[in-house]
């Protein structure tokens, strides 16, 4: 994937018309749909407290006050109604598993060696996991599918789409990000070989990005005598060399192709982030001094004991995907978790996000982020911890997390507030797409509701 999906062909309204004009079909799924009169939560932009919502195609085309709707465009009235931005799920392996008790559903893991930063996510998806349908029926529009916690070094993740036929179709951006745990997952995971304490799993972590640095430089190095190469041998003006001077001056040997350091190019460049799942405080530590040595950007995952050293966290604007959210205490190193740890790092100017983590339960973000509210994050913050927050960490803000012209058409229509586990669900969209709400739990209820 190079970072960009596949577009589903649904052009503008103004391409419509060129369509027409030149006596061609309009594609299958495109369509203009005018949101009407609905409270609208823009996250960037404030909020509007009765508006309008023009979608053309996947993108939203407007947002207003008062839109005039264009011909033929279909028009819903979400008078009353609250209109939030699609929320996104920070981490899960969505779309990686599906039934824990059968292996064969389960790609979360490439669980054969402690570093595999060359294995992505993106050769796992499964787009028509009946989970996906489940998980994105309460606003959930959006997942980062990431490898489990487990390797040292555990692949690269992708931004998804919870809609689609095809995985080119789902993904919004990839590779997301490298992911690499520390603690407990990773020790002691192979009894045959290192790394069996936290000092080996941090020494691995050195270790395999000082080669991929030395990597770096034998490839810059290469380039660098490649093209000194290629300008003598086209300068007409060079002097006739003798068989000894010809010798010397062969064409530089191109470094052996190492897939697997090369996976680790785009950290180094700054062009992807580093996730370090991480709880304890002294793994905490250790990923900010990996982070210090070897220059790359790092996304805190987990931070139990975030809240610690908040403050310092915030003045390195690094940023924090929380959990666990609602769980006490479930290893020796969750034992510092508090459930003020979303609000305590919110208030100390941490960028935050929020998830469930779990692929069978995405449906409750929402309600589990209401619990982070009701534990002293303000709400608007919660909202941003699960829209534009994420979209930022991720480098998609552009394209994501919240109600902006330009933007993908991802957006949901509730009854009340978005973290109520009252509120209805009305209406979703997903790059312009409205989601029928049908999924393997509603059929399994029709079939067996009590008649």
């Amino acid at each position: 994937m190079n970072g960009t999906r596949t577009s589903r062909t649904r052009p503008t309204a103004g391409r419509y018309v060129l369509l027409l004009l030149l006596g061609l079909p309009l594609p299958l799924h495109a369509e203009t749909t005018l949101l009407r009169g609905g409270r609208i939560f823009t996250v960037t932009q404030g909020t509007l407290e009765k508006g309008d919502i023009l979608i053309e195609g996947e993108r939203i085309a407007a947002v207003e006050p008062s839109i005039e709707a264009p011909p033929g465009a279909r028009i819903i009235d979400v008078t009353g109604k609250s209109v939030y931005p699609g929320l996104i799920e920070a981490y899960n392996h969505l779309g990686l598993v599906e039934i824990w008790a059968v292996e064969a559903t389960v790609d979360i893991d490439e669980h054969s060696d402690p570093i595999t930063p060359q294995v992505s996510v993106v050769d796992a998806i499964h787009p028509d996991s009946a989970l996906i349908p489940v998980g994105r029926i309460t606003g959930v529009t959006s997942a980062l599918c990431a490898p489990a916690a487990g390797n040292v070094m555990a692949g690269t993740s992708a931004l998804i789409h919870l809609d689609g036929h095809r995985v080119s179709e789902m993904v919004i951006h990839a590779p997301a990000a490298l992911h690499i745990t520390l603690g407990e997952p990773a020790r002691g995971r192979y009894p045959d070989r290192s790394p069996m304490t936290r000092m080996g799993v941090a020494a691995l972590l050195r270790e395999t990005f000082t080669k991929a640095v030395e990597y770096r430089e034998k490839l810059e190095r290469y380039a660098r005598e490649q093209k000194a190469w290629e300008a003598q041998e086209k300068d007409p003006e060079s002097p006739p060399e003798t068989s000894a001077e010809a010798a010397k001056r062969q064409e530089p040997e191109k470094p052996a192709r190492d897939l697997l350091l090369e996976a680790l190019l785009p950290v180094l460049s700054g062009k992807i982030p580093v996730v370090a799942t991480a709880n304890r405080l002294g793994d905490i530590e250790t990923a900010l001094r990996l982070a210090d040595t070897f220059g790359f950007r790092l996304v805190l995952h987990g931070a139990t004991d975030g809240y610690k050293i908040a403050e310092e966290l915030a003045a390195r604007d690094i940023p924090v995907i929380v959990h666990p959210i609602l769980t006490q205490p479930s290893s020796m190193e969750t034992l510092g978790v508090i459930y003020e740890n979303a609000a305590r790092l919110a208030a100390a100017g941490v960028r935050i996000a929020l998830h469930t983590k779990s692929p069978h339960n995405v449906r409750n973000l929402p309600f589990e982020v209401g619990r982070t509210v009701a534990f002293g994050l303000p709400w608007e913050k919660a909202l941003e911890a699960v829209t534009i927050n994420p979209a930022t960490i991720f480098g998609v803000a552009d394209e994501i997390g919240s109600l902006e012209p330009g933007k993908y058409a991802d957006l949901v229509v509730v009854d009340g507030d978005i973290f109520q586990p009252l509120s209805r669900t009305e209406h979703l969209f997903i790059a312009g797409r409205e989601i029928p709400f049908e999924n393997h739990d509603t059929r399994l209820l029709e079939r067996y509701r009590t008649p």
